[in-house]
């Protein structure tokens, strides 16, 4: 199991235990989510990355390769399905303790009721 996976198989035995003891061969599964993660991460590096420029030297093209790589793990780790903290279901996602985004977002209500009274 790769270093995705493991990292994986760590989140999903802490913070969703219901899910991975649900799981029938966890060895197996996080070997191969690693393994998908890894391939994301590389096909992601390789874009942003773009080969070797032609006034690069090498010492260059691997830092710029490792920046790379930093970012792309950073962008597949975020998004990817296995690693998103559990939904809490008590929880109420319109209640916000933020009197800011709360005024934002009720300023949001009353611009978008003429439309939804339009229809």
């Amino acid at each position: 199991m790769n270093r995705y996976g493991q990292m994986v198989y760590e989140h999903h035995s802490t913070f969703r235990p219901t899910e991975f003891a649900q799981i029938e061969n966890p060895t197996m599964f996080f070997t191969e989510a690693g393994e998908e993660i890894q391939a994301a991460v590389t096909e992601l590096r390789d874009q942003i990355l773009a080969g070797q420029r032609p006034w690069e030297d090498l010492d260059d093209y691997q830092r710029r390769s490792s920046q790379a790589l930093n970012e792309a793990e950073e962008v597949i780790l975020a998004d990817h399905h296995l690693l998103q903290p559990m939904p809490d279901e008590d929880e109420d996602l319109t209640q916000v303790d933020d009197p800011i985004l709360t005024s934002y977002y009720r300023a949001l209500a009353t611009a978008a009721e003429p439309l939804s009274q339009a229809f």
